[in-house]
């Protein structure tokens, strides 16, 4: 009776933690005097940094520079971005000892920069017109450190697997505890403060770079604030299942181990009632929490991405794929201390 007592908990729990989010949406008219630098890290993104600039091209708010950093990239990536007349910075040698890719990307983006705002946005993001106009009237009620996690576009089945990922991410951010976190594929924040935190030069070497940025924020004193952008910004996460295994394995440990303790034993203990409706699916009473599951999961999935109906119904696979993988990412990144993205070996601390 416990245990059935606890899967009710949980499914609670799942709501609460759903009744949480924050969509995106646009608060009042921005002032439009603010300069804005949308900086671009770059690697290996021939196939999506086009459909981004051109959709930057046509925001309703014109930011005053856009800068793609082409991160030794091993594609056409720099002469797709250079053809959009953006300024490219082309970094020709890997990293230096010590620096993931991205955060050296994104450090040599903000040297290069000139504005008051900076926005860094991920190659694969699809942002809708007005959305850096919400973005920056997020900005003037909040202040701070804005991020926001895109609506998840799915072109493959296999894409559907990152359901969990998602879920769990989201979650984690929105949980019951303080804010520490931020999503990476949209990332607003001034330059004072930006600087204040000491930049991504102050995380160099940290693979789950958006946690790390947030973290130093809160440090700081500078508010952080994460949305959903359901109607605004959507991206298609990972083009090639090796792609979505690969980011699964680099992302999932260590982002599961950095966040606040509070927010980790409510995870684990929503992670504990969905995996028991899963083991003990011999039990007289399954079907029910299973039916409780799948609803929920229906009603969450719907605001997150394009999943189906049947991602809900599926849900144990979803769940069981994510264990696998998660137990994978904690052999990589604290026994190995390795894992492999975009072609590079990168080195966890």
């Amino acid at each position: 009776m416990l245990r059935y007592f606890s899967f009710v908990l949980t499914w609670i729990l799942g709501f609460i933690f759903y009744k949480r989010l924050t969509f995106l949406k646009k608060l009042k008219t921005p002032n439009n005097s603010y300069k804005i630098s949308i900086i671009i890290p770059a690697r290996n993104e021939e196939k999506n940094i086009g459909k981004l600039l051109s959709l930057l091209k046509n925001q309703s708010y014109k930011p005053y520079e856009i800068i793609v950093v082409d991160d030794n990239s091993e594609d056409n990536t720099n002469g797709v971005a250079r053809s959009y007349g953006v300024k490219v910075i082309r970094l020709k040698e890997n990293p230096p000892k010590g620096w993931t890719g991205k955060n050296w990307a994104l450090w040599n983006g903000y040297l290069e920069s000139k504005g008051y705002l900076l926005l860094f946005l991920d190659a694969d993001v699809e942002p809708r017109e007005n959305f850096i106009e919400v973005l920056i009237s997020n900005y003037e009620v909040y202040k701070g450190l804005i991020s926001c996690w895109p609506y998840q576009r799915f072109e493959k089945f296999y894409e559907h697997l990152n359901f969990t990922f998602n879920l769990i991410s989201i979650f984690s951010m929105f949980a019951l505890s303080k804010k520490e976190g931020a999503f990476g594929p949209c990332l607003l924040i001034s330059r004072l403060d930006y600087e204040k935190v000491g930049g991504h030069k102050e995380i160099k070497n940290k693979i789950v770079e958006d946690l790390a940025l947030a973290k130093k924020c809160v440090e700081k004193g500078i508010s952080v604030n994460n949305f959903l952008g359901r109607d605004h910004v959507k991206f298609r996460m990972y083009q090639g299942f090796l792609d979505l295994f690969r980011g699964f394995t680099k992302n999932m440990a260590k982002g599961a181990f950095s966040i606040n303790f509070l927010n980790f034993l409510l995870i684990f203990f929503y992670l504990y009632g969905i995996y028991g409706s899963i083991f003990y699916f011999r039990e007289s009473l399954f079907n029910f929490f299973y039916i409780l599951f799948v609803i929920q999961f229906y009603i969450i999935s719907k605001n997150l991405g394009d999943y189906k109906f049947y991602d809900a119904i599926l849900y144990p696979i979803h769940f069981m794929f994510f264990l696998l993988l998660f137990l994978y990412s904690i052999f990589r990144s604290f026994f190995v201390k390795t894992v492999i993205w975009k072609g590079r070996k990168i080195y966890v601390d």
